[in-house]
């Protein structure tokens, strides 16, 4: 697992996320139709925005959508906290980590990382 001091966060104008709760036991789940500005992002997590208020430890999966790429892999991860948005736009702050990298039941694919590495590397300051 990687943790928060090992990260670098970083903002890309324009990426916003889709979601979907992972069940419990049964079933695939749905993307929410909506989409949530991503506020920033690591390879440990990111912070987004939403009307949503979603439960701390709640699982997800997430599509991120990054201005001028064409390329949206699902990334596992769950809510490791919330907060009321001081902004008017929306409602509440996610904050969700990623699961970790690998090839466990439950971990996200190396390539997620090499994507995100990538993203840090085009964007990071």
């Amino acid at each position: 697992m990687i943790t928060k001091r090992e990260c670098v966060r970083f903002s890309i104008p324009g990426t916003i996320l889709y979601y979907k709760k992972i069940p419990r036991f049964f079933g695939r789940g749905k993307y929410s139709e909506d989409y949530y500005p991503v506020l920033n992002l690591s390879r440990g997590g990111l912070k987004f925005v939403s009307d949503q208020k979603l439960g701390v430890g709640v699982s997800l999966a997430l599509r991120i959508h990054v201005p001028g790429i064409d390329l949206y892999p699902e990334i596992l991860a769950r809510v490791r906290w919330i907060a009321r948005n001081p902004e008017p736009s929306y409602r509440y702050q996610t904050g969700v980590s990623f699961n970790s990298y690998g090839t466990k039941k439950n971990d996200n694919p190396e390539e997620v990382l090499a994507f995100i590495k990538a993203l840090e590397r085009d964007h990071g300051s």
